[in-house]
């Protein structure tokens, strides 16, 4: 072999080796994060989550950190249409946290209300059902020394979650407490605050392991390896809680050192946790227990490492390259297409997940992080969120996309009104209580495919242009009072019907725009001391004149079959022609109002149908005087569940959808109309 031939074999060995150094070291040291990377997975995350909606009440805990991360990801990449979607979700709420006024789970989504409020504060019906929520708590407090140990607190009427019996609840209620100081400057919230979080910490909070057991049942277990057991989501949920309650929380305030205290205790526990890969383990201390790493626990720290940092409270030097071996650690249990997996199930404790578990906390997260991580790079945009609010608020009053849409009406006494491209409906509330209305159906006219709801309250509130004269879109004529309306029910005892009051709570569920769902709560009067509940789910169709209506009735909590209920479609003035058709399972009411033809009725699965006839059914007039008012009426019973379902709503002539009084019947009749069996919405332990 000739020298030259064993020079040129020689310097490629020496470039292989040097290749392969030079992919050691890279895959030693990744390249520093780009902005734009970053950017655009948040792009894509959010589009993906919001392009495929999972069906849960739009005020649960669960989608709260989904409002969190759109909103720091609109503001941080300057795209409205983020912002839009939290803006959308806000007015189907009401604004409103959920209905357990003492729970933190209920209390979570208003972080993202009260963000809103601020940036625009001339709103104040953002501000109001949250400051009444906390005012009502305020002037009643628990004082009970509440445990998960111990089920059964001493006060009547009292849970064990009434107080923050779980680390979980440091992420859900403290950051809205003091979003509501700032909105309002009156101290009793951060009052509240400290009391209860310290509560809390001297209960739950390690002081040799500087991190939180996830409740009361949890202090002192081990994982398998022996050492102490704490939940990487539970303790994600408290660091990333006090970054969004030390955002907000005044330089002066006294309490504050304690919390800048804790959060820095924690980061150094939280760091020492991080493994290889970037992520953090279900069981923080045992890595080996559940392999693999989990996406919102570690979303969760990566979020809180980096705010840290950015808000100076954390060295860069020092904590960066845990908040870069996070994002990329983030980036392997995402999606091309934006999905975002490996994230553990609703839980409590360290348990299994795959690459195809996903939760809306997950994604909320992954945006949290992500998005401040794009401004701890320089690439968040510069725009003011107020700028970038004021046009995601003027691209959705602008939107004229037909959809089917629910929403919460806290502002005009507790209504819940729907709609899709034809129909609109309401039902009342509990401020209504004291009224002559209770839970009958109101029906609205539409003349537009468009959604109209928000319009119409806030013309008829705001501007006093009332939704009971047609100005071009529809209006409201249809009266129900303390009738069954369009399509209401009750029970059916002894030849009479036993109405409910206004709904005891509703949720609205996040669907996708070609229906509209919701799930309202009815409690009737007591029979022989037994008390009879009825969860209804109601759900519009794209399309439909008929809602579909789900009715569950439950005795002291346990399903009702055999019940006799009562199926009502009121007449408006004598002279309605009523035509029962109960072999073809289907009822009408076909009458005039204001010289437009007005199709109202019902249809149902022959198997619960009993009886189908006319009654007149006593009522009370707005004026207090006593009346007969005609209905049809279906008298159905309920299955082995406890359940019967209907199909119910309306045809107006005004609309050009239902010419006349046949072609309503023909709508009722054609069998694409009959009732069908639907799934329930299953309630989470605790829920009633």
């Amino acid at each position: 072999m000739g020298m030259k031939l064993l020079g040129r074999m020689a310097r490629a060995a020496l470039l292989c080796l040097a290749m392969a150094a030079s992919l050691a070291a890279s895959a030693k040291e990744p390249p520093p994060l780009a902005a734009a990377q970053v950017r655009a997975a948040l792009l894509r995350s959010a589009d993906w989550q919001l392009a495929n909606p999972r069906r849960i009440e739009t005020t649960d805990w669960i989608i709260a950190p989904m409002y969190d991360g759109l909103l720091h990801a609109a503001f941080a990449t300057g795209e409205p249409r983020f912002a839009q979607a939290v803006l959308g979700f806000g007015e189907q709420s009401g604004w409103s946290p959920r209905w357990r006024y003492y729970h933190a789970d209920d209390h979570a989504v208003g972080h993202a209300w009260l963000d809103i409020y601020q940036l625009d504060p001339t709103r104040k019906e953002r501000l109001a059902p949250l400051q009444k929520a906390f005012d009502y708590v305020l002037a009643h407090p628990v004082t009970e020394a509440l445990d998960f140990r111990i089920k059964s607190p001493k006060t009547p009427g009292i849970r064990f979650t009434d107080r923050w019996t779980w680390c979980d609840a440091l992420y859900m209620g403290p950051p809205t407490l003091v979003r509501l100081y700032r909105a309002t400057g009156d101290k009793k919230y951060l009052d509240f605050l400290d009391r209860e979080f310290r509560y809390t910490y001297e209960q739950l909070y390690d002081h040799d392991e500087h991190l939180f057991w996830r409740d009361g049942t949890y202090i002192g277990k081990t994982a398998p390896n022996g050492r102490k057991q704490f939940w990487s989501r539970g303790n994600g949920w408290v660091y990333a809680g006090l970054a969004l309650l030390l955002q907000e929380l005044p330089a002066d305030h006294p309490t504050r050192p304690f919390y800048v205290k804790l959060f820095l205790e924690m980061t150094d526990a939280v760091v020492a946790a991080q493994q290889p890969d970037g992520l953090w383990r279900p069981s923080m201390l045992d890595a080996k227990h559940i392999p693999g790493g989990e996406q919102s626990g570690s979303a969760f720290f990566t979020y809180g490492l980096a705010w840290g940092i950015n808000h100076g409270l954390l060295s860069k030097k020092k904590y960066w390259p845990a908040v870069e071996r996070g994002w990329r650690g983030q980036m392997s249990t995402v999606k091309p297409d934006g999905f975002v997996g490996f994230v553990q199930p609703v839980g409590e404790a360290p348990d299994k997940f795959n690459e195809t578990s996903t939760q809306l906390y997950g994604t909320g997260a992954f945006l949290l992080a992500g998005s401040e991580i794009l401004r701890a790079l320089g690439g968040a945009t510069q725009t003011a969120p107020e700028k970038i609010l004021a046009a995601a608020q003027a691209a959705l009053d602008a939107d004229r996309t037909p959809r089917a849409y629910a929403r919460l009406v806290p502002e005009r006494k507790d209504d819940l009104a729907w709609e899709n491209d034809r129909v609109a409906f309401r039902i009342y509330g509990p401020a209504l209580r004291a009224s002559i209305e209770d839970s009958g159906i109101d029906a609205w006219f539409k003349k537009v495919d468009y959604p109209v709801i928000d319009k119409w309250y806030r013309d008829d509130i705001h501007n006093k242009v009332s939704y009971h004269k047609d100005h071009g879109e529809g209006y409201d004529a249809y009266g129900v009072g303390d009738t069954r309306g369009d399509g209401g029910l009750g029970l059916w005892r002894d030849g009479k019907l036993v109405a409910a009051d206004t709904y005891r709570h509703a949720d609205v569920m996040w669907t996708a725009p070609d229906v509209a769902e919701f799930v309202v709560t009815y409690d009737y009067p007591e029979i022989d001391g037994r008390k009879i509940r009825e969860k209804r789910i109601v759900r519009l169709k794209l399309g439909e004149q008929l809602n579909e209506v789900d009715a569950n009735f439950t005795v002291d909590g346990k399903p009702l079959a055999g019940l006799e209920v009562a199926v009502g479609v009121a007449t408006q003035k004598p002279g309605a022609t009523l035509t029962l058709r109960p072999e073809g399972g289907w009822m009408s009411v076909w009458e005039t109002i204001d010289g437009q033809g007005v199709g109202t009725g019902a249809t149902f699965l022959a198997g619960e149908l009993r009886e189908m006839k006319r009654a007149t059914l006593p009522s009370t007039g707005h004026d207090g005087k006593a009346k007969g008012v005609e209905h049809a009426l279906a008298i159905l019973r309920t299955d082995a569940d406890g359940r019967v379902n209907y199909r119910a709503g309306f045809g107006w002539t005004g609309a050009g959808k239902i010419a006349d009084r046949a072609a309503w019947e023909a709508y009722l009749a054609d069998p694409a109309r009959a009732s069908v069996k639907t799934s329930m919405v299953k309630r989470r332990a605790g829920e009633e």
